[in-house]
């Protein structure tokens, strides 16, 4: 999700609400760690790297999926 907020709508193309929205979570660490794509390491959830599909998923050791709607409240 490359867009800003003020850019969704415009130039004729609509928003889409992506089906799922996932990150990646450490399930080794004392603290919550969440997998940043670009960077290629850990770090905080507004950092993380968030998934629209299932099929682009990375494979980490010692990881879980979990819902970034979930985490942060939106959806139950």
């Amino acid at each position: 999700m490359s867009e800003l907020f003020s850019e969704i709508g415009q130039n004729g193309t609509p928003y889409i609400r992506p089906e799922v929205m996932n990150v990646i979570k450490a399930t080794n660490r004392d603290y919550p760690a969440y997998w940043n794509e670009e960077k290629q390491k850990w770090g905080g959830l507004l950092e993380a790297t968030i998934y629209t599909e299932n099929s682009s998923l990375p494979t980490l050791e010692n990881s879980e999926v979990v819902s970034y709607r979930k985490l942060t409240g939106i959806e139950k």
